[in-house]
């Protein structure tokens, strides 16, 4: 432990993994907190040449006046209008009674197979489909 790193007004001797990331961890924050906000001029005076560069961040307004599109693609009212049917489904599935609503899970949340539904139950998986279809028409009646 021959690394010391300054906490407040005391120096504390640490390990040479932790003073690497501690350094590492301090440059990521100056990063961000100038190397990104502030532009910087570089002067190579051997070559006599002053170079300009811009800082990274770029503010709403000017990416809007070069044509950036922030508009968000979902509408309050779409989100208003799936949550209201979400509510409607809910209330239906609660409707049906279990063997209906232990089918509904099996393939909607569960994400199984007709197929392995029907193992699991013993029977046939045409009989399945035929079970699902009448539970799918009770709930469409629902949003009707």
């Amino acid at each position: 432990m021959n690394r010391v790193i300054k906490i407040g007004q005391e120096l504390v001797p640490v390990s040479e993994e932790l003073y690497r990331e501690y350094n590492r961890m301090r440059r990521r924050e100056w990063y961000m907190k100038w190397d990104i906000k502030v532009g910087c001029i570089q002067v190579d005076a051997v070559n006599e040449v002053v170079t300009f560069r811009p800082s990274k961040e770029d503010s709403i307004e000017r990416l809007v006046k070069q044509g950036a599109d922030f508009a968000d693609p979902l509408l309050i009212e779409d989100i208003v209008c799936d949550q209201a049917t979400l509510l409607v489904l809910q209330a239906a599935v609660a409707k049906l009674n279990q063997a209906e609503q232990a089918l509904i899970k099996a393939l909607y949340y569960k994400n199984r197979t007709v197929r392995e539904v029907a193992r699991e139950e013993n029977v046939s998986h045409v009989a399945v489909v035929k079970r699902h279809q009448k539970v799918l028409d009770k709930l469409r009646k629902f949003f009707t």
